[in-house]
């Protein structure tokens, strides 16, 4: 069984702020998080839970809500073999392993909010994902944008390929995207792109001088053992030696989420049941893209869906 901790710029991030401070535990969580943003608990959902969308407050409030979806199935009895998170969900999945504790992911998520925010303002930019692409199509895009400065954010699914850029790469890119996808490409290549909703270029160089200040929090911070295998984005793999855990988790920032390898991983070993922890909407789709039909994917999204999800496992697990 996998635990895994959905990242930025998540749907249905309202709906879960309201789950979770409709519970003793995760209105304490809830609270954490808004003080560690520097905002009022009572603001987090104003006017429609606009502060969410703004990158220092939405990361330690996801953070938040992971933990305290996290902490209620250990309290129904589900543990995790192990664990992974897309992202930012890399910091709630690195505390669900015993490494690191709750309130220093909450404020460690903050501080990284801070960061990237500071830095997209220093370097505007944004991201594109491209989809339905074969392999070949893949690696020329890939090596194409790589020539005008655009990083390859995220392999989310097979066929999927995100990336991002500051302003003027991006406005170049069509130029240099038509001439090299002339090769692969039938019909109208940028049917299939589109450019997300995100305040900045995640996951690029423009996020390097965010690193160094992510990475002495992390390795300063009270830590335990990790009790539970986690596999990184940075590597795709088990997580072998954990003083290393800071410096990835930390250089995550400017490098890709390799959410395929990650996948594959954990389908290699043995993985069956996959929790997607709330708000997991946009998790669960790219589960569903990476593994068989035989696995089976979990939902957390409010309490009917835990009870489903608890009553599930707990069969299984019988």
């Amino acid at each position: 069984m996998a635990f895994l901790f959905p990242g930025q710029g998540t749907k249905g991030l309202v709906a879960a702020v309201q789950f979770a401070e409709s519970e003793p535990r995760g209105k304490e969580m809830l609270e954490r998080a808004a003080a560690a943003a520097d905002i009022a608990p009572s603001e987090l959902l104003a006017k429609g839970g606009r502060a969410l969308e703004r990158t220092d407050i939405q990361q330690p409030v996801l953070t938040a809500v992971a933990l305290f979806v996290h902490a209620e199935l250990l309290a129904a009895g589900i543990k995790p073999d192990v664990v992974a998170g897309h992202s930012l969900g890399e910091l709630p999945a690195w505390a669900a392993t015993g490494a690191l504790t709750p309130e220093d992911a909450i404020a460690i998520a903050a501080l990284r909010g801070r960061l990237m925010a500071r830095e997209a303002e220093r370097h505007p930019g944004t991201m594109f994902v491209f989809s339905g692409l074969s392999v070949f199509e893949a690696g020329t895009l890939k090596r194409a944008l790589a020539r005008i400065g655009i990083d390859t954010a995220a392999s989310n699914t097979p066929g999927e390929l995100v990336v991002s850029g500051d302003e003027d790469s991006i406005r170049s890119m069509e130029r240099t995207v038509n001439a090299a996808m002339a090769v692969f490409s039938s019909g109208d290549f940028w049917s299939r792109a589109r450019r997300l909703p995100v305040a900045g270029p995640w996951h690029s160089k423009a996020m390097k001088d965010a690193v160094p200040e992510l990475e002495a929090a992390l390795t300063h911070a009270r830590r335990g053992t990790m009790q539970v295998p986690m596999v990184l984005n940075a590597t795709g793999k088990l997580a072998e030696a954990e003083a290393l855990v800071p410096r990835l988790l930390a250089g995550q920032l400017v490098h890709t989420v390799r959410w395929t390898d990650v996948m594959a991983t954990l389908q290699d070993g043995g993985v069956a049941d996959f929790v997607t922890i709330a708000p997991g909407a946009v998790l669960r789709s790219l589960v569903r893209a990476n593994v068989d039909a035989h696995a089976r994917v979990h939902a957390t999204e409010n309490a009917n869906d835990m009870q489903r999800t608890v009553d599930a496992l707990r069969w299984s697990l019988s």
